[in-house]
């Protein structure tokens, strides 16, 4: 039962960094078809919070458009909780991202079954609450292990790896945080956001 278990959580962390080879339709027909029943088919991209069952296991995830309210569901609350209290804030470059983020608009691709995005993200929303930032310009996305969505809310947007955040002035990308931090999570948004030449962590 432990060699199971650690299988499993073998996969979990590996799907969060790499894009899983994908089947040819009659595959998934044939060998997954609880994947292809548990997957909303649906072109209204106002479905939020989106709950299907993993295709992995057999928890919970999140697919789709989502909202913190969303995370803060039965099946995410306790690590988004101890995530959230357990970044401690850089509270010097706070206080430089206070003004730089009042011209900067947020969209972040995560898995809910990704044990970096559990990390992240719960520290992303602690760290713009600092920063009273305005939570209208931040858009969240869940997807699957193969980062894609119903809607393909990822198509064209190059989500290798999860989280990706990426920041945008003027409706045009100036930088994407992914994965984990070079610095500290406040210290790459500001160095992504003053333009100084960031890398993010699989960028040449």
């Amino acid at each position: 039962m432990k060699k199971i278990a650690f299988f499993i959580l073998a996969l979990t962390l590996i799907a969060c960094n790499n894009k899983t080879e994908k089947k040819s339709v009659s595959q998934e027909n044939d060998t997954t078809k609880e994947k292809v029943a548990t997957i909303p088919i649906s072109s209204n991209d106002t479905e939020i919070n989106i709950l299907v069952k993993d295709t992995i296991d057999d928890n919970m995830m999140l697919l789709g458009k989502i909202t913190r309210k969303g995370l803060k569901g039965k099946e995410f609350i306790e690590w988004h909780k101890e995530n959230f209290n357990g970044h401690t804030l850089d509270t010097i470059t706070i206080e430089s991202l206070k003004p730089e983020l009042k011209d900067v608009s947020i969209q972040v691709f995560m898995g809910t079954w990704c044990s970096d995005s559990q990390r992240e993200v719960p520290a992303l929303f602690k760290i713009l609450d600092a920063t009273k930032y305005d939570y209208t310009k931040l858009e969240i996305v869940a997807v699957s292990h193969e980062k894609e969505t119903p809607n393909h809310l990822e198509k064209g947007m190059d989500i290798q790896y999860v989280p990706t955040i990426i920041l945008y002035k003027k409706g045009e990308e100036i930088g994407r945080y992914v994965e984990f931090a070079q610095e500290d999570l406040e210290k790459d948004l500001l160095s992504i956001i003053n333009e100084d030449g960031y890398k993010h962590s699989y960028e040449e």
